[in-house]
């Protein structure tokens, strides 16, 4: 089976892509006079632009997990597509507000930037700004339209409607099946604005439930296996489908290049994942993915800008922010371990799970 082995390789990749297509933006490009290692500037936008897919890439691994998270629980019942919204939640929400925190006190404190500028943009009085102090530290600033202390952290109120709404969206292609596909294709035509956020993704997002569903993975990998000349092929096919998504999006909008997303996620499952070493190191960064995103743009864009970009080169300045990301990352992860903060969240889990289990004991005393 496709496991959290393999999604937690493939979002090592994912998260490399988004680093890069944040660092080496056009404008980020001109201002620090970077080197490249292609000499094509205008070439190199585009590569870079492209590598926006790794949004896509984790809107698949999120709707494939979730729904395979559903497959597993009893059909039918609410409760447990409510259980497995929630402990997601739980998950991201935990990450978020624990960064939150560090990054507020560092920018207070240590760059002497008060928050009490950011949030007073928008004229309100002592108790609005701690409302959006506590809007923003849940990651949902782009839905309530208020100022938010980190601009890439709009995927986080993305990734918070994601899994709510992933419990009715897997009922609905349980319904409908194959028919959803091409309509969630055409989305993006038929709704003004579709272009941001929910709506952009949407396709890839059913793309992931279909993937699940119908264990296409599997179906792929066990397709002709022991054939080294098809293997060889699949490997090939994988190349083609991502320089295919990298000509849509040159040529055309960048939503059309989202759907072959699933080639990296395939080449993980059937190649990369069974090589020594890079496996492991991808794995390793696919497990602080999460802190990484949440960090790298305090550290590139926001505090440090003239020490990453001082390297001068993409192939010095790229592993720079990473190492820097991975390390504060890791110490992170200790401080929350032996702060107790892992232990309160482990409570909030353990706390719905049993109310989960009471749930279910009362709907079986009751059909007794």
């Amino acid at each position: 089976m496709f496991s959290r082995k393999h999604s937690t390789i493939t979002k090592g990749i994912l998260i490399i892509l988004m680093l890069a297509h944040h660092l080496f933006s056009p404008d980020n490009m001109v201002l620090y006079e970077v080197k490249t290692i292609l000499p094509n500037p205008v070439l190199v936008t585009q590569i870079v632009t492209w590598f926006k897919i790794c949004v896509a890439g984790f809107s698949f691994l999120s709707a494939f997990g979730i729904t395979r998270s559903l497959m597993q629980k009893q059909p039918g019942n609410a409760s447990e597509g409510m259980s497995v919204m929630v402990n997601r939640l739980i998950k991201l929400e935990s990450a978020v507000v624990i960064l939150y925190i560090f990054a507020a006190l560092y920018r207070q404190f240590v760059m002497k930037q008060p928050l009490s500028l950011l949030y007073a943009e928008t004229d309100l009085d002592t108790a609005h700004i701690i409302l959006c102090m506590c809007i923003d530290a849940l990651g949902l600033a782009a839905y309530a339209g208020i100022p938010a202390i980190n601009v890439t952290w709009w995927y986080l109120s993305y990734a918070v409607l994601l899994i709510v709404v992933m419990p009715f969206l897997f009922k609905a292609y349980e319904k409908f099946r194959y028919l959803l596909l091409p309509a969630a294709c055409m989305i993006s035509l038929v709704i003004p604005g579709a272009r941001v956020e929910f709506w952009c993704y949407l396709p890839t997002v059913f793309l992931g439930c279909a993937f699940a569903y119908e264990n296409w993975f599997e179906r792929l990998r066990d397709w002709m296996q022991g054939n080294n000349i098809i293997k060889t092929g699949k490997f090939l096919a994988c190349l083609f489908l991502l320089y295919l998504s990298y000509l849509l999006s040159k040529y055309t909008a960048l939503e059309f290049s989202y759907l072959l997303v699933f080639a990296i996620p395939y080449l993980v499952y059937e190649f990369i994942a069974q090589i020594p070493v890079l496996n492991s190191c991808l794995e390793f960064l696919g497990k602080h993915s999460a802190n990484i995103f949440l960090i790298h743009t305090f550290v590139y864009y926001y505090f440090y800008p003239d020490f990453i970009y001082s390297f001068r080169d993409t192939w010095k300045i790229l592993p720079v922010l990473l190492i820097i990301c991975l390390i504060l990352s890791i110490l992170i992860e200790l401080i929350k371990k032996f702060s107790g903060y892992n232990r309160l969240v482990a409570c909030l889990y353990s706390g719905h799970t049993h109310h989960i289990l009471r749930h279910r004991l009362k709907r079986h005393i009751g059909k007794r």
